[in-house]
């Protein structure tokens, strides 16, 4: 599958890389020899996939440090001009965290484990203990402390409909999504206690230097303006498993909410609570991270619910934030250049991020796989004569996960000559979750895409192409709207 679906993915960015950058047309004797099996197999990928996602790697670590230093060694073995393009955000990290259920007498009080269970035959057992505690990503540091009250999604609607039922929440929420399917390894889903974990900040880039580039010693605005963004969070969270939100799930009585608002079959029945359950959340940020940082004052910390398979929330009665740290680290981004022949002023990029919150296999280094094959593709071109027509600058992002930080602080950083010499940009981060063709794009590019896949022969059927794959899925061939949280997000602006 998993060679499958990248092989789908460098062929198809090879194919729209020759719509915008080969000539003579795409027929060409280069680009079908970049797209033949001749050229390369899937073992490379394959390996660089193994190599990229042998350990955790979070921004800042000395793990994804070591992962940029093995992606600049393939871009410099392909002979390709390459540099590291470091910068110092203010990033977040957990060093305590802590949360227990108090219910009526006689039952007793739990205090969860917060833990992520390894399953049997794990092959990164060994190093499970290098993944940080469960945590969100400029969550602010604090204690809380209330009734449970469950609000869906917490949508807006969410809290109209329980104010319609003549539910109080006057505190903050989580949702999640329901389902109904096995866990990994032996589905896609979540085990019961893996957990999402995510970043609660609602800006791009670093949030204490909007608008420029983190560079060494750069200005920053303060912990009470970064709040006055209003991008940061003011109150404490924490994602959750399954596995807890259901035995907090329990210990909520009341009215029993709609099934709209039911969770999958082995889930409780879910009522609105609040309580009679009371949750108890203390967390801190990281005053001494694990990693070799320097150290910035700022405040951090929160407090949420994740779910594989169901929904849940959680709202306070009573809580209090506090001050903790937060650090300044490096962060690095890894930059590859091909200049041009005959129009080396207009760029052509190709970008993907390599931080992980835990170890990337698909989200996002079975991109940076893909993109390190066509590096490598493309220098056996070069050695058989290929030249490109525009500069091709391959990207590989650092800090994504926090708020597309490496790649905002790059373009801030770059932004003038950005401006005025990108022509277009290609982004994958996850080249492999599971079968079928899936892309999104500005308008500018949906015929691209479309005349691109219609080129490519599909793996697993080698009479008919992508697009014919492609149209004759339950997805026919639709190219969405591109999202907001991508890489290039700052290039659009």
């Amino acid at each position: 599958m998993i060679k499958t679906a990248t092989k789908i993915l460098f062929l198809a960015i090879a194919t729209s890389f020759s719509f915008l950058l080969f000539s003579p047309p795409p027929k060409s004797f280069y680009h079908s020899l970049f797209i033949s099996t001749a050229l390369s197999d899937n073992v490379s990928a394959s390996q660089h996939l193994w190599t990229l996602t042998r350990r955790p790697h979070v921004a800042g670590s000395e793990a994804n440090a070591e992962a940029a230093a093995y992606v600049l060694s393939v871009f410099t073995s392909c002979n390709i001009k390459s540099h590291i393009a470091s910068y110092a955000v203010s990033l977040t990290y957990p060093v305590s965290r802590s949360l227990s259920l108090t219910r009526p007498f006689p039952e007793p009080t739990i205090d969860f484990s917060l833990r992520q269970e390894i399953y049997d035959g794990d092959p990164f057992a060994d190093v499970a203990d290098q993944v940080l505690p469960t945590f969100h990503g400029y969550g602010k540091s604090g204690t809380a402390t209330g009734p449970v009250v469950y609000v869906n999604y917490g949508r807006v609607e969410d809290y109209v409909t329980l104010k319609e039922m003549g539910v109080n929440v006057s505190g903050k929420d989580y949702g999640g999504g329901s389902g109904d399917a096995r866990w990994f390894p032996d589905d896609k889903w979540m085990p019961p206690s893996g957990v999402q974990v995510g970043s609660v900040y609602d800006g791009v880039g670093d949030p204490t230097t909007p608008g420029w580039a983190s560079t060494e010693g750069c200005e920053r605005i303060s912990n009470e303006e970064v709040e006055k963004t209003g991008d940061v969070p003011l109150i404490p969270s924490l994602p959750i498993s399954a596995q807890d939100g259901h035995t907090i799930m329990r210990s909520i009585e009341g009215q029993v909410v709609n099934q709209d608002w039911q969770g999958d079959k082995d889930a409780p029945i879910y009522r609105t609570g609040p309580g009679p359950g009371v949750v108890n959340l203390s967390y801190k940020v990281s005053m001494q991270p694990s990693f070799n940082f320097s150290i910035s004052q700022r405040n951090v910390l929160i407090l949420r619910f994740n779910k594989s398979d169901c929904r849940y929330n959680q709202y306070f009665t009573n809580c209090t934030c506090f001050r903790g740290t937060n650090v300044i680290a490096t962060i690095q981004n890894v930059i590859g250049v091909i200049t041009g022949t005959e129009e080396p002023d207009r760029f052509v990029i190709l970008g993907n991020h390599r931080d992980a919150w835990t170890f990337g296999a698909v989200d996002p280094n079975s991109g940076t796989a893909a993109l390190l094959e066509v590096a490598e593709r493309l220098e056996k071109l070069r050695k058989k004569g290929w030249k490109p027509r525009r500069t091709i600058v391959l990207c590989n992002w650092d800090a994504e996960e926090y708020g597309l930080t490496g790649s905002t602080e790059w373009v801030e950083d770059n932004r003038e000559m950005l401006a005025s010499r990108v022509v277009a940009y290609l982004n994958v981060d996850s080249a492999v979750y599971g079968p079928g063709f899936y892309a999104s794009a500005t308008p500018q590019l949906d015929e691209l895409l479309k005349q691109a896949t219609q080129q490519v022969q599909d793996p697993d059927n080698s009479s008919q192409t992508v697009y014919d794959s492609w149209v004759g899925s339950s997805h026919s061939p639709v190219v969405s709207a591109m999202p907001i949280a991508l890489n290039c997000t700052t290039l659009m602006r």
